[in-house]
């Protein structure tokens, strides 16, 4: 039996089984898996210097999906590079390849490009993410029915986090659970189809 294991070979392991996922993982990084035991050192460290006690501002309610939509979007921003570049080593063209952008002045927004055709990710408020296509002309489309009503039609998908039982984030599409690889395959077609020249 081995006594100890290297860094290496420990990060090998769980990125061996983090592939092995067919689920959303809500952390990239064991860093990332432990930043709430951070979070609750410095508010004990907060106390021990200043003698006030805040523990609801280390996990309420909001705290957690303004954290999980960032997280769940970095998530979403590594997942789809990650399929963008298997699709652009297929691809005998480099300039037909899909690109991923970071949109500036966003903690985490992005954006998918290709041929003049784009598809956001982008956090409206915390819980809550909209994905949208938006051509070369300027104008977005998407596959929503047209609001008989008049009122302002809904400009992409959105999708919400609701918090489970354990104060953790549950991603959401119209009250049901997403599975988030086949969400991504499927955003990912529709773009790839709409942006073929």
């Amino acid at each position: 039996m081995k006594d100890a294991w290297t860094v290496d070979e420990l990060n090998n392991i769980a990125s061996k089984n983090k592939q092995e996922e067919d689920v959303y993982i809500p952390y990239d990084e064991v860093s990332e898996e432990a930043s709430w035991l951070v979070e609750l050192a410095r508010g004990e460290e907060e106390i021990e210097h200043t003698g006030l006690i805040n523990y609801d501002a280390v996990r309420s309610p909001e705290k957690v999906l303004r954290d999980s939509t960032v997280l769940y979007l970095r998530y979403l921003r590594n997942h789809i590079t990650k399929l963008a570049s298997v699709f652009n080593a297929h691809k005998s063209m480099a300039a037909s390849g899909i690109k991923v952008y970071a949109i500036g002045n966003t903690e985490a927004d992005f954006m998918v490009f290709r041929n003049s055709l784009k598809l956001i990710f982008s956090a409206q408020r915390p819980g809550t993410i909209q994905i949208s296509f938006n051509a070369h002309t300027g104008g977005f489309f998407t596959s929503n029915a047209v609001n008989p009503s008049g009122a302002s039609e809904q400009i992409g998908d959105i999708i919400n986090a609701q918090l489970g039982p354990f104060n953790e984030a549950v991603w959401t599409y119209q009250g049901r659970p997403i599975n988030t690889k086949e969400m991504v395959k499927y955003y990912l077609t529709r773009f790839i189809q709409n942006s073929a020249r």
